[in-house]
């Protein structure tokens, strides 16, 4: 490092360091910098490094940045802090983060909301997840489900947009809220006929609930159900795309690992009536409702769950 001394220099000093007159403006100090700067970048020798970092210590000063900087330094020691920030510097700070803490928010009302309704309300009996990119109204739906044996359903609702050509955008916290209220083990799954490919492990075989309700159903309702199958290769291949593209999924996955065997994992219904009788609309543009229900592979209860959509399909108003 050279004898100047860079903390005492005035801003003309260093202007004339720079061999510039007095009253060079920002372009011409920017222009100077990048000139006097060009042999020394990209040395290695200690000489060249010293250099450089005296030019740019230099420069700081000519183009007033220094000064800028132990003004602002200044300015903040005298003003007042809280929680070791300035006033201006909190609102910088929620401005930057508003968003996240938004999804912290909302993630724990939903979890608040399944702990309240799993443990402080009177116990549910059963309950069922809706996921998809659709509203429900779940009194509607808990109104079908009253019986003898069911005195207290619980019906949760998360919107979930999987990948989609038709511009919908997903909630950043949706797999948050889906992945609580989840843990309560649900009964029985409501979802659509876009998302269920992406969620094959949450679905139960559900060959014995399709022919148990040929015995409960009228035919005419038992033909507007329609079984929906998918094999773990293909949710596989389905989804493939998807988790490459978001770096989920590397290139030792080989598609011969996973079953090609077709099961049973849902119930589709496309009748309109019946889905408008459940307080259900569709949230996919120009595409007609179609809902899918399941038994949730990880249900302490598979009875119960069974219990359920006969209820839901014997109390629906089909056209």
């Amino acid at each position: 490092m050279s004898e100047i001394d860079i903390e005492r220099m005035t801003k003309e000093e260093a202007l004339t360091y720079m061999g510039l007159p007095q009253d060079a403006n920002d372009f011409a100090v920017d222009e100077r910098f990048w000139q006097l700067s060009k042999k020394y970048r990209g040395k290695k020798d200690p000489d060249s490094e010293d250099k450089l970092n005296e030019l740019s210590a230099v420069y700081n000063i000519a183009c007033g940045r220094r000064d800028e900087v132990a003004a602002k330094a200044e300015k903040r020691a005298g003003e007042k802090k809280f929680l070791g920030k300035t006033k201006d510097e909190w609102k910088t700070y929620i401005s930057y983060t508003w968003f996240k803490a938004l999804i912290i928010v909302v993630v724990a009302v939903v979890v608040i909301s399944v702990i309240y309704n799993a443990v402080f309300k009177n116990r549910y009996d059963c309950a069922a997840v809706a996921f998809g990119h659709f509203s429900i109204d779940s009194v509607q739906i808990e109104e079908k489900l009253m019986s003898e044996d069911i005195t207290n359903p619980y019906i949760a609702n998360v919107d979930i947009v999987v990948p989609n050509e038709m511009g919908q955008i997903e909630n950043i916290y949706s797999d948050q809220s889906l992945a609580a209220v989840m843990s309560m083990d649900p009964n029985v799954l409501i979802t659509d006929s876009m998302t269920y490919k992406y969620y094959f492990s949450n679905f139960s075989d559900m060959a014995s609930v399709y022919d148990d309700l040929k015995l409960v159903l009228s035919a005419n309702v038992y033909s507007k159900i329609e079984p929906v199958y998918l094999s773990e290769r293909d949710a596989f291949l389905f989804t493939r795309d998807y988790l490459k593209q978001q770096d989920l999924l590397d290139g030792s996955a080989n598609v011969n690992e996973y079953d090609s065997t077709p099961v049973m994992i849902g119930l589709m219904i496309t009748d309109k009536t019946a889905i408008a009788s459940l307080g259900i609309e569709n949230g996919w543009p120009g595409q007609a409702p179609e809902i899918i229900f399941g038994v949730y592979s990880n249900t302490a209860d598979y009875s119960k769950a069974e219990k359920m959509i006969f209820e839901l399909f014997q109390n629906m108003s089909f056209s």
